[in-house]
């Protein structure tokens, strides 16, 4: 899953072109037009925070270059007539890392343990920045952390990521408590058991990151149960990736005074055909319609699918205890629980939202300050 910078289609689209020699198999090329747009000099760019001063309009989609130079091994001189514009190698290494710097994925499956922090790192004046980024590297490669010793305090959960970022409120409130509620909204309320979902599937854009808070669990059962959706990507055939992610099915959640709803399709990749997310929620998802012309397709895959999130060879399963919170890539990692029994004791949670792309942009920062 990790990103090739040596594809290039110039050859298909008549634009011209320059040979670039830094590619990870040797040279390769890229459209001139795609050069001369992205010139990294003062004129083209401020410099402070990378913002683009040109227009792709004021260059023309035939640009070529008069000459093109090499003054040393590591750079790119070239002689537009009207400009002149300077690459360097590092420039093309920085282009071809992980979008959103992101580092790459580790894969697991049902024999996976959390990564476990404690609480108090994260107070403490000399390991705070160093406790958080830790969490922020296990949560963007593994997609989940746990931490222990946290306050059993209701809207501690809203504390303890509000100090590196915002919270996302969403429309059934800034935190969110779930205890059982036979009378409740939604199953989550209930006793009974949770397949692996993602929340806010009823969202267009969901919240990417998740915070579980466990106040009190005094309850038998309710083991908790993660999935890693990139895992069961990779167990899929191509023909069922496809599929997936080209059918857009209805996803809704409301109550009363609340409604959401979304169409989208169950996975989506990006241009080099990594996962990006998964959206998948059993409860929430509604009727595709019987007229949809790839309705046998999809539920084909669709069927595979859930078989592959229910397999326990994918499942993690672990408990939940007084004071865990755990965190979540919700692009990613599918969370359960199994039933429990509600009469052997009270079993309450706290969840609230924030944007995993903030956590990890704010890691850069901390990294930097180091």
């Amino acid at each position: 899953m990790s990103r090739c910078f040596n594809h290039d289609d110039s050859a298909k689209t008549g634009l011209s072109h320059v040979a670039i020699p830094w590619g990870a198999s040797g040279a390769f090329d890229v459209p001139a037009v795609w050069l001369r747009d992205n010139c990294p000099c003062p004129a083209c760019r401020v410099e402070a925070t990378t913002e683009k001063r040109n227009l792709i309009s004021q260059v023309p989609l035939g640009v070529a270059p008069l000459s093109v130079s090499r003054p040393d091994a590591e750079t790119l001189v070239v002689d537009w007539g009207e400009h002149q514009s300077c690459y360097t190698r590092s420039w093309f290494d920085s282009l071809a890392s992980n979008s959103f710097r992101r580092p790459s994925p580790k894969i697991w499956s049902g024999g996976h343990r959390l990564t476990t922090f404690e609480a108090a790192q994260f107070d403490s004046e000399d390991g705070s920045t160093t406790g958080a980024l830790e969490l922020i590297h296990t949560l963007a490669t593994q997609g989940a952390a746990l931490v222990r010793g946290v306050p059993s305090e209701p809207g501690e959960s809203d504390r303890f990521i509000s100090r590196w970022v915002p919270v996302r409120e969403v429309a059934f409130g800034r935190v969110h408590d779930v205890f059982s509620n036979p009378a409740g909204y939604n199953i989550a309320h209930t006793s009974e058991a949770l397949p692996p979902h993602n929340d806010m599937a009823s969202y267009a854009n969901p919240p990417s990151g998740q915070i579980i808070h466990m106040l009190v669990n005094e309850s038998t059962g309710g083991e908790s149960t993660l999935v890693d959706g990139w895992n069961i990507v990779e167990q899929l055939t191509e023909d069922e990736r496809e599929v997936l992610a080209s059918v857009s099915v209805p996803f809704r959640q409301f109550d009363s005074s609340i409604e959401t709803w979304a169409r989208r399709p169950l996975l989506r990749f990006d241009d080099w055909g990594n996962p990006i997310h998964f959206r998948y929620s059993n409860q929430l998802m509604q009727t595709l319609e019987p007229d949809h012309p790839r309705l046998g397709e999809f539920y084909q895959a669709y069927h595979r699918l859930t078989e592959l999130l229910l397999t326990p060879d994918n499942q993690a399963v672990f408990r939940l205890d007084t004071g865990d919170l755990m965190l979540l890539d919700n692009h990613r990692v599918l969370h359960g629980r199994r039933a429990f029994r509600p009469q052997t004791g009270a079993r309450h949670l706290q969840d609230v939202y924030f944007e995993l792309e903030d956590l990890i942009n704010h890691g850069e920062v901390l990294a930097n300050r180091t």
